[in-house]
């Protein structure tokens, strides 16, 4: 019976491929897809605790300077304020969050590297065309960070090779790449890398089709164990500690 069941899937498999609906239903898959995210993002969230966390779920209208409440949170429960942290952001743009964030840590051995492509997105994201979003690598004053220029998937490999990320200290990991391409790529790319404890930043996270998706493939894919530590609007941005 068991061998039968498998010859009845395999020729209904190799017809309907024969048949090649994707030709003319190939409309559907997108909004299908968003269909499906959406699904699995409302059970994710359904799933995550509320207790002694930020969480302002739910609200009616965001307030992206939310943001910085949800950092000071992480800096204060998380006491990092005075911690060697390695500080990794991926999407800098203008750089608000990263100023943020080495104005907040003091610690002389912190390390902040900033990586984007400054010549906008690489390819369509939402309403946002490729080449939106672009802007001038930040001029700063100090000693303890650095910008890297380029696709991430041109830049990170190079970045691992020349820079001891296996130090013993925190990292902080702050996605705000948009793209699932590129929030993937990162977030693969720096899994050997990652320990308890590290943390990981959103800041577009409940785009059912981007930040979200790429993360339930990555922590699925890579067995990973995390858990939620602070969300604003609407689970837009959140931080979620590696276990």
């Amino acid at each position: 019976m068991k061998q039968l069941l498998i010859n009845v899937n395999s020729f209904l498999k190799g017809f309907v491929l024969f048949l090649r609906p994707g030709v003319v239903f190939g409309f559907l898959i997108k909004p299908l897809q968003l269909v499906l995210n959406t699904l699995k993002l409302s059970k994710w969230i359904s799933h995550q605790s509320k207790k002694e966390i930020l969480n302002d779920f739910y609200v009616a209208v965001r307030d992206y300077n939310k943001r910085y409440k949800l950092y000071e949170h992480i800096i204060g429960t998380e006491k990092l304020a005075d911690e060697a942290i390695d500080y990794l952001e991926f999407g800098v743009s203008g750089a608000y969050s990263f100023k943020w964030w080495i104005n907040a840590n003091k610690n002389n051995d912190s390390r902040f590297f900033g990586f984007d492509t400054f010549e906008g997105l690489p390819e369509n994201w939402g309403t946002y065309k490729k080449g939106e979003m672009h802007a001038a690598i930040p001029a700063m004053d100090g000693t303890r960070h650095e910008f890297i220029k380029g696709l991430f998937q041109q830049s990170l490999y190079p970045f691992i090779d020349t820079h001891n990320l296996n130090n013993g200290k925190r990292k902080i990991i702050h996605l705000d790449a948009d793209l699932y391409t590129s929030t993937l790529f990162v977030l693969t790319t720096l899994a050997r890398h990652l320990k308890r404890d590290d943390i990981l930043l959103f800041d577009e996270f409940n785009v059912p089709n981007h930040e979200f998706f790429a993360f339930k493939c990555f922590t699925e894919s890579y067995y990973i164990k995390y858990k939620l530590i602070g969300a604003v609007n609407n689970y837009y941005q959140v931080a979620i500690k590696i276990m």
